[in-house]
């Protein structure tokens, strides 16, 4: 055994959950695929639908890459009939890129086998996203504002929409009854900076955070002014209370 291998077989990292679901957000919604919920998170939003997993408690599950992409393929074969073409494993969590050795040691293994990654990430770590994007097929990138998660990302979000340029990517911006026009406005100019071409949707939360329509309307009308892909879409999967 090589010493790259000792050292891929000597990497952990914490999760909470593989499951076989269907994507409920953003332009690939209603897509068939696996879900690797990693534990931990770099940010705390007031949103966030999935508290269990910003943090590293003794519910996750400790994976090596090679048990992790067993998991991977026992789940792509219970469930083969349900893809299209290609297996897509959703990465999300909590943060995957903070483990960012771990998934660069996963990843050409997934590629190996033919699945595609589909990476969920804050688009907060540029510097751990150079480590895996060559094994990313697509880019699902939140903006974070600091009217929900204490601080904005403004330089951190510019900086890895440039890394990510040159693969499929969209940004999702969660709005509330907190968000702020300028926070949209912000976000608006910092995409069309680096391509106008970005897709982006606005998702508006379903829970005690709901936006007003009208500001939806608004946010949605100045984003178009300099953004010609933008979309209002809400979590299918909260509607339609699947996993």
């Amino acid at each position: 055994m090589g010493s790259e291998e000792l050292k891929t077989t000597a990497l952990k990292a914490p999760v909470c959950e593989v499951f076989f679901s269907y994507q409920g957000e953003g332009l690939y919604a209603g897509l068939a695929q696996i879900f690797v919920r990693f534990a931990g998170c770099n940010i705390k939003c007031g949103y966030c639908d999935t508290a269990y997993s910003l943090k590293v408690s003794n519910k996750a599950q400790y994976y090596t890459v090679q048990s992790l992409l067993k998991k991977i393929k026992q789940i792509s074969s219970k469930n083969k009939n349900n893809f299209y073409k290609k297996t897509s494993v959703s990465l999300t969590g909590g943060e995957p890129l903070i483990y960012a050795d771990f998934l660069a040691a996963l990843l050409p293994g997934l590629k190996k086998e033919k699945f595609e990654v589909y990476l969920e990430t804050n688009g907060t770590i540029p510097e751990n996203l150079k480590k895996t994007i060559d094994f990313c097929d697509i880019i699902s990138m939140d903006f974070k504002f600091a009217s929900e998660c204490g601080k904005s990302f403004w330089s951190e979000h510019k900086r890895f929409l440039e890394i990510s340029a040159k693969k499929e990517v969209c940004v999702k911006c969660v709005i509330t009854n907190k968000t702020l026009l300028s926070e949209v406005k912000k976000s608006a100019e910092i995409i069309k900076s680096v391509s106008k071409n970005i897709p982006v949707i606005l998702q508006p939360s379903i829970d005690k955070s709901v936006p007003h329509i009208k500001n939806l309307y608004i946010f949605r009308s100045e984003m178009k002014k300099m953004l010609p892909f933008v979309y209002v879409m809400p979590q299918m999967h909260k509607i339609m209370n699947y996993k």
